[in-house]
């Protein structure tokens, strides 16, 4: 089964100096490991809305927290306790966070699937997450609708791939604290706005901007444009 791992920050986090490039090296090694890639601050996010016929972009992350999303892996593990295990070694489990959320495959049809790529990262500039947005007006997002956008985006290459998740509800946060690995139930940060998905974005600012503002999904929740960290 497919995990995200969403890596964390934590103002309550632990000095650690563990090598992440040992830890993807381990996993990778072992075939558990499929790709991830930090990303750069949140103050670079930009949040973007439609409501009715209006686009509402702005500067930041879509709300401030002190716990907020570095970078994602995804991983295939044989279940929870595998994906528990493969979180729990990660280095940031000690100076942050990891949140795992189980992947919900969804099919939209004929040219809509990810777009194959070479190497450890997606090859996009781009990582879309979409959230939740309890204080939108009602929205009722069609599948069709969202095969089409998928495939417009693949026709243009703003599009390469994304991932559904299963609701927060069965989200596993793990974290090291003293030596002692806590393992409870529930997301990286107490909000009404979770994450339900991602998306990989290739182009320029404007025309990432433009075609999560195409989304259907930007229509009755919001989604955050964050650019990957690839000169590391």
């Amino acid at each position: 089964m497919k995990y995200v791992l969403f890596v964390a920050t934590d103002p309550a986090g632990e000095p650690t100096d563990e090598d992440p490039g040992a830890w993807v090296e381990k996993w990778n090694g072992r075939g558990v490991r499929i790709e991830g890639m930090p990303l750069k601050p949140v103050a670079e996010t930009r949040t973007v809305r439609v409501r009715g016929d209006r686009v509402l972009v702005t500067d930041g992350p879509f709300a401030e927290t002190t716990e907020w999303i570095a970078g994602y892996d995804l991983i295939e593990a044989a279940d929870l306790d595998e994906a528990i295990e493969v979180a729990g070694s990660h280095p940031m489990a000690t100076a942050g966070r990891i949140e795992i959320r189980p992947v919900e495959p969804l099919d939209h049809g004929r040219d809509t699937g990810n777009v194959p790529h070479e190497g450890d990262a997606p090859a996009s500039r781009f990582l879309g997450i979409f959230r939740t947005d309890p204080g939108a007006p009602p929205f009722a997002v069609e599948p069709p609708a969202v095969a089409e956008w998928i495939r417009a985006g693949r026709a243009t290459g703003r599009y390469l791939g994304g991932e559904h998740l299963r609701p927060v509800e069965d989200a596993t946060l793990v974290r090291h604290r003293g030596g002692r690995r806590l393992v409870t139930d529930g997301p990286y940060t107490e909000v009404r706005e979770w994450v339900t998905g991602l998306v990989f974005v290739d182009g320029g600012w404007d025309e990432a901007i433009d075609y999560l503002a195409r989304c259907p999904m930007a229509r009755s929740g919001i989604a955050e444009l964050r650019e990957f960290w690839t000169d590391l």
